[in-house]
């Protein structure tokens, strides 16, 4: 009986450390992810400057190299059946799994106002100032990343910790 007792504890502990690391996780991938994002958009930046692919084309292209064909937002444009590319390119972002805040949906929503609507030199200028807020996306995302990585893991662990001696 005594040993079912530090079993359930036990778990209770693993259960409770296990969150925590999985809640501090959300920082990490969301600092992954925009730079994922960045890295893209100077793949996109280059497409646009040196190639005449339309725009599908090249989010197919960033869709497979920047991310190996995983769930990204390029690929849900990519399957978007709506004729509208900047419609298309809202619903992707609003409807993507990564871990981005509202904010950084906001950024990259500025992005498809101009796409396909202006000459060459307006869409790479419209890249770059959504490059120059993701550089500060990126910033602030590091910054509450080290800030709260390891205080979920350490509340994960101490939190599981006193539910066992409140329990003994």
């Amino acid at each position: 009986m005594l040993f079912l007792k530090y079993l359930d504890l036990g778990l209770i502990i693993i259960i409770t450390t296990y969150i925590g690391f999985y809640k501090s996780k959300k920082f990490s991938n969301r600092v992954k992810n925009l730079k994922d994002f960045k890295s893209s958009l100077n793949v996109f930046r280059s497409k646009i400057e040196f190639t005449y692919e339309p725009i599908k084309d090249i989010f197919e292209e960033i869709s497979k190299v920047v991310y190996q064909d995983n769930e990204n937002i390029f690929k849900d444009f990519c399957k978007s059946t709506n004729e509208d590319v900047t419609l298309s390119w809202n619903e992707a972002v609003q409807n993507s799994k990564l871990d981005f805040k509202k904010e950084d949906k906001e950024v990259l929503i500025l992005l498809g106002k101009m796409l396909g609507k202006t000459d060459k030199s307006g869409q790479i200028s419209q890249i770059d100032l959504v490059d120059n807020f993701l550089d500060k996306q990126i910033l602030d995302s590091e910054e509450e990343k080290s800030k709260n990585e390891k205080l979920y893991k350490t509340l994960g662990v101490i939190s599981g910790l006193v539910i066992a001696i409140i329990l003994v």
